[in-house]
């Protein structure tokens, strides 16, 4: 596509981004690139830029850069550079705008699907199984090969990568006096909130008797495990590789890094961040960063956006 950069300031505007520009106000933008393959008439983003050295970029590639606010900085003027508060956020929301095409709108015939309840812009991809006891809200995206095979709430624009299984039992168990293991019966189901995200092979148990709880703007990646009766507070982030154990809760805004273990019972409070790797065998305070096997308190951050 082709793209002026007076459109990309008019939406910057628009949805309320303040931000600096200095270059060709004829600019034309083709496409996206990253910093380190630079390709002409596309735009990229800088996370610091006084920790860049402009004389990597030719000028004659009319590039637009997208980078933090700075001062005292040698640059040529030649450079198109918009300049705000948080590049990153403005770079990803200017390639959503114009640059993501979407997806289309269907149900695919080879998924078996059950339930009626289901909202308005739908998708579900190829060789899904969908129970009658799904309550699907609006914008969902549900990729290929999803099961969900209990009763589960899925809240708006919620999407749903491949190989996802939702509401098989828990790993629960009793045993009697003979020594055996026998399996605890579950009635309870999942419920998924708005905006939510969840990757590529992850399962998610129902829940016991009560449910299994995802809220809103929870963002859990590939190849991890939600045990039954886990409670995710709302913007919580979960990376790949993650094992939270049954009846687990993460309050708001809990960050856990890839590979990390919560042992079930755990309580995760408000904006703390579990590092790569750990193992978290009892309660974690507020904004407590924590690390190693067993995890122990590397600090303590006030600030819950260093974590991203």
């Amino acid at each position: 596509m082709s793209l002026l950069i007076n459109e990309v300031t008019k939406y910057l505007d628009e949805i309320k981004i303040n931000y600096q520009y200095t270059g060709n106000n004829d600019l034309l933008i083709e496409n996206f690139c990253t910093l380190s393959e630079p390709k002409s008439k596309c735009i990229t983003w800088i996370k610091k830029v006084d920790n860049y050295d402009f004389t990597n970029i030719d000028n004659d590639l009319n590039m637009l850069f997208v980078t933090n606010y700075f001062e005292n900085k040698d640059i040529n003027d030649n450079y198109n550079i918009i300049q705000c508060d948080n590049p990153k956020e403005t770079y990803f929301e200017i390639l959503n705008h114009f640059f993501v095409i979407p997806g289309v709108v269907k149900i695919e015939p080879d998924s078996i699907v059950e339930t009626k309840n289901i909202g308005e812009k739908v998708s579900i991809g190829h060789h899904c199984y969908i129970c009658k006891d799904v309550v699907i809200g609006n914008n969902v995206i549900i990729k290929n090969n999803v099961v969900i095979e209990c009763p589960t709430h899925i809240g708006d624009n919620t999407i749903i990568w491949s190989g996802v299984v939702i509401g098989t039992d828990g790993f629960g168990y009793y045993k009697k006096n003979d020594g055996i293991n026998y399996k605890v019966p579950h009635f309870g189901g999942v419920k998924i909130g708005k905006n939510v995200e969840i990757g590529a092979n992850t399962c998610i148990d129902r829940g016991t008797l009560s449910d299994t709880i995802i809220g809103d703007n929870v963002k859990i990646d590939d190849l991890s495990i939600i045990a039954h009766n886990v409670k995710i507070e709302d913007n919580v982030m979960i990376t790949g590789l993650v094992a939270l154990g049954g009846s687990s809760v993460l309050k708001e805004n809990v960050y856990v890094a890839p590979c990390s273990i919560i042992l079930n019972q755990i309580t995760v409070n408000k904006n703390a961040f579990i590092s790569v790797g750990a193992v978290v065998m009892k309660d974690v305070p507020e904004n407590a960063v924590v690390f190693g096997n067993p995890a122990r308190i590397l600090r303590y951050n006030n600030d819950s956006n260093d974590k991203n």
